[in-house]
This record gives C-alpha cells, structure tokens and sequence, in this order.
C-alpha cells in the first residue's frame, strides 16, 4: 500500500511538473495590426488576380488622403556583404511601374502597369477598377495597350458563383481559376465531382483573400504546382510553401511589434538548400513604405544580388 501511495505521488509530481514545463513554453501571440499593404500583395499569384485587388487598406488610403501609388522595381545589382545602408542603393534602368489610383474614399479605381527594358518602354497596360462584388470581384476594364500585346495581364471574369464555388475564365479564354469555398468539399473527388478541372486550370481552395491551397490537378488525383498557405489570424499569412518537382520553396512572413515588416524566401533541391532571398520593408514617419530591398544569397555564392522597390505617393489637398 505504501509503494502504491508512493508511485502516486511520483506520478502527481510528474504530471505537475510537465504541465509546468508546457504552460511556460507556451507564448502570446502578438495581434497583428494592418498597414497600407497586405502581405499577401508580395505574393505574386494573388498580387496577378486584378480583379480582386484586397490588397490596399481603404481606411489608411483614405486617411492618409493618397491618390496615387507608384511602386518602381529596378534591376539587380552584386553587392558585398558588408552591413547595408539604404541610402547608398544604386538606381539602376527601372525594370517596371505599378501605378495605382486611388478615389478620396480610398478605393483602387486604375491600375496601369508599365515595363521597360534599358529604359525603353515594352509594354504599358492600363485598368480601370470598377466598385467589387460578390467575393470582392471587380471588374477591370482595360483602357489601353499601347506595347507589347505578348505580354498581356489577364483579367478574369465571372462563369459561375455560387455559395460553395465559384469558377472565373480568363481573358485569353484558356484559363479558369475554381476557388472551392466551402471546407466540406476540399477533398479530391469533391472537387472533381463540382469543378471537373482540366489540366491547365487553377484550383484554389478557400477564398481570393485567404487561400488555403492552390494547385493543378490532372486524372483527379495528381497533383502539381501546389501552393500551401498557413496564417496566423485572420488572413494575415505566417508560411507560404510550394512544390513543383525539384524544387521546393518555403516563404515566411515577419511581423515586428504587432507589423509586417517582411519576409524570407528559402529554396531547395532534393532537401538541400540552394538560395535563400531576405526581403526587407522600410516605412517612413507615417507608417508608409518607401522602400523594399530583396537580398539574395547562394549556397556557396561569395557575393549577393539585390533588387529594390521604390515607393511614391501623390495625395489629394
């Protein structure tokens, strides 16, 4: 009896000790706060999606009064791998512009976007954003093409919606994009049985603001191109993977003090790392981004490549 009583207590002070342990290991999550731009806009196929463009906070547009953003991507240069100073960045030829408009209520109303080669204009395409709808489609009516019809954005319109699917056709009529909304029908033969995707469709399961997986399908089961996406709350992302044989590439996403501030590309091969791309944000005294610097660094790379945004703001009196 007593050797039982004993073991009890060993036992007791056991379980005590590593719900101890766990309860300290457990953190608070910091609450993110939302800035101008959302972290997903640096995700290029949700960023490619003009017709739904969450991507702009219309409450910080409009209290900040700005009417127009230009963003400015330039080509890459060698750097050393010295400490960096943003104020030393070399301008080199811009290699795009990303002019977006904005109305006093903060809304995105034209989007143009231009790309250069050695400071040569190749193609300039402009947009206007009507108001969103349904899932927060806009529509986007082209206003011009000027150059490089090859290198035409596609814009998307409506082929069915419904409470639990919806489905939008390309503008070159080969694409279709299937968002499948509700969770219940996430598994392979639910979506084959409601969107019966070809080959070259997109699948995306969850919502344009908030995907939780998006892939290529062929013969119901295979897989490819897969893109996951895991958030911290609300649809603000914490690890963004993709797979496409062989490389597989992991996307995480930094927040300082409650603030996307953010992120860090890693790419592998077989389980081996080859690259690795730290993206970094600057605000101004407003909280506005003015500047973004992408660092790449190889494996066994003695120098590093960067490349750089710019960020200029018009505003209304």
């Amino acid at each position: 009896m007593k050797r039982y009583i004993v073991y009890l207590l060993i036992l007791s002070g056991f379980l005590l000790s590593y719900c101890t342990q766990k309860k300290k290991v457990k953190v608070k999550q910091t609450e993110i706060a939302a800035d101008l731009i959302h972290p997903l806009y640096f995700q290029e196929e949700i960023s490619s999606l003009i017709n739904f463009p969450f991507w702009f906070n219309d409450s910080i547009v409009s209290k900040q009064k700005i009417q127009q953003l230009t963003v400015t991507s330039f080509k890459g240069v060698i750097s050393d791998t010295s400490a960096y100073n943003p104020e030393s960045e070399d301008e080199t030829f811009p290699k795009r512009t990303l002019i977006y408009t904005f109305n006093r209520e903060g809304r995105l109303i034209q989007l143009q976007i231009t790309d250069f080669s050695e400071g040569i204009v190749i193609s300039n395409q402009s947009f206007r954003i009507t108001q969103s709808g349904r899932l927060n489609y806009c529509e986007a009516i082209q206003k011009d093409n000027l150059y490089g019809v090859e290198n035409n954005t596609f814009t998307y319109k409506p082929s069915k919606v419904s409470a639990s699917y919806a489905s939008y056709e390309a503008s070159n009529d080969m694409d279709l994009i299937h968002f499948i909304l509700d969770t219940n029908y996430f598994g392979p033969l639910s979506v084959d049985s409601i969107a019966s995707p070809l080959p070259n469709d997109w699948i995306v399961l969850g919502y344009p603001d908030r995907p939780v997986k998006r892939y290529k399908v062929k013969n119901t089961v295979k897989e490819t191109s897969i893109s996951n996406y895991e958030y911290y709350s609300k649809n603000f992302p914490r690890l963004i993977t993709n797979e496409e044989y062989p490389f597989f590439k992991k996307r995480y996403f930094n927040y300082q003090n409650g603030h996307f501030n953010g992120y860090i590309d890693s790419t592998f091969i077989d389980e081996t790392f080859v690259t690795s791309v730290k993206t970094l944000i600057y605000y101004d005294k407003k909280r506005l981004p003015i500047k973004i610097i992408h660092k790449k660094e190889h494996a066994e790379a003695v120098n590093n490549y960067q490349t750089h945004e710019l960020f200029s703001y018009t505003f209304y009196p």
